[in-house]
């Protein structure tokens, strides 16, 4: 098994193919990873709905996060166990982001986008 998953794991490297979970259904899509970041790039341009980052805000908003618990906190605008549920975590906690799976039940299997904010500073 560890041949078979090796040989699977050199085709996909070897052919630039992603393999993802499909939009709908226990699926896997296996295709181009060139022709999904196009079709992700059309989505981009098609929508104007999102930017780019060119820098990682990350630092900042967790620290005026932190900064605005510890106000609210401060003028007792919060109890004690709000302010402690809601504090996030530098660990565990990460930037929201967008990623997209294929829909490979539409003609020309286009992709929806997913925006991750589960681990966000601000959830």
């Amino acid at each position: 098994q560890a041949q078979i998953l090796g040989s699977i794991r050199r085709i996909i490297q070897n052919r630039s193919l992603i393999i993802r979970v499909t939009d709908k259904g226990n699926n896997f899509y296996i295709g181009s990873a060139v022709e999904f970041e196009q079709k992700a790039a059309k989505f981009f341009s098609d929508t104007n709905a999102f930017i780019e980052l060119s820098c990682n805000p990350f630092n900042e908003i967790l620290d005026k996060v932190i900064q605005l618990l510890n106000t609210l906190r401060g003028k007792d605008l919060i109890r004690k166990w709000q302010h402690e549920q809601m504090m996030p975590d530098r660990i565990t906690c990460e930037l929201a982001h967008l990623y997209f799976n294929p829909k490979i039940h539409k003609d020309g299997i286009p992709v929806r986008p997913i925006e991750s904010t589960i681990h966000a500073a601000t959830t």
